[in-house]
């Protein structure tokens, strides 16, 4: 199913969004979030290639994913 024409502008807005948040986040924690979801590393993994302990890494990751999803469904 194509998307209805407002229906891509929604779509092109969030992405928009999303691009514009990523940039946003502070370095650590988009480090965690494109570990994690770019590189496919384990919260164990991005704690040992950013020289930081697992909650460190956990705590960035939650952090990044909240305001990430924050941006995309702001309307």
């Amino acid at each position: 199913d194509a998307l209805d024409p407002a229906r891509q502008i929604e779509a092109r807005e969030a992405v928009a969004r999303f691009a514009q948040a990523l940039q946003a986040l502070p370095a650590a924690q988009r480090e965690a979030f494109l570990l994690h979801e770019e590189a496919g590393l384990s919260i164990a993994e991005i704690a040992a290639a950013t020289g930081s302990n697992a909650e460190a890494a956990k705590s960035r990751l939650r952090y990044a994913v909240a305001k990430l999803k924050a941006a995309v469904e702001d309307d």
